[in-house]
């Protein structure tokens, strides 16, 4: 008994004694753009993820968003078909994660204003968010909250 003991104990000893292991390498994951950043959050949270990206846009290219965004009266996540109207503004953004923001005062009695709506969108692996004016001619709204699919002819 008393020799197991102490074989034990010199296992023990030589063991805390002997060579570190060897640190375990693990392979970091790729780095994330912001479209997989975005798709990997909750369906409440991208929202806000992608009026941050619009934002962290807006300070970095001031001189593109105009008039700029101080607050926000909401965000939608537009869905882009396949079969996506290809003279739509989103027809060049099938296949990103396409966001509308609409900024300006949370009143109800105030009319949406399209000067102060915004297209952002994703494009994978990217790792900042393409924006784009909504404004249309006569003050049209160019990002409506389906876009619009291509109209297939019916041969008789």
């Amino acid at each position: 008994m008393i020799r197991t003991l102490i074989a034990a104990s010199t296992v023990l000893l030589l063991a805390s004694c002997g060579p570190a292991a060897a640190p375990t390498t693990e392979e970091a994951p790729a780095p994330q753009g912001l479209a997989e950043q975005i798709q990997a959050a909750g369906p409440e949270q991208q929202t806000v993820l992608a009026y941050q990206a619009f934002i962290a846009y807006q300070t970095a290219h001031p001189d593109l968003v105009v008039p700029p965004c101080t607050s926000v009266r909401g965000t939608d996540r537009i869905t882009v078909p396949e079969n996506v109207a290809a003279d739509s503004i989103y027809a060049p953004h099938h296949g990103q994660v396409v966001f509308t923001v609409q900024c300006g005062a949370l009143i109800s009695a105030t009319r949406m204003d399209y000067n102060e709506k915004w297209l952002v969108s994703f494009v994978p692996g990217a790792s900042e968010a393409t924006v784009e004016h909504c404004l249309g001619e006569r003050g049209l709204d160019l990002c409506p909250r389906s876009a619009p699919t291509a109209t297939t002819a019916t041969t008789p």
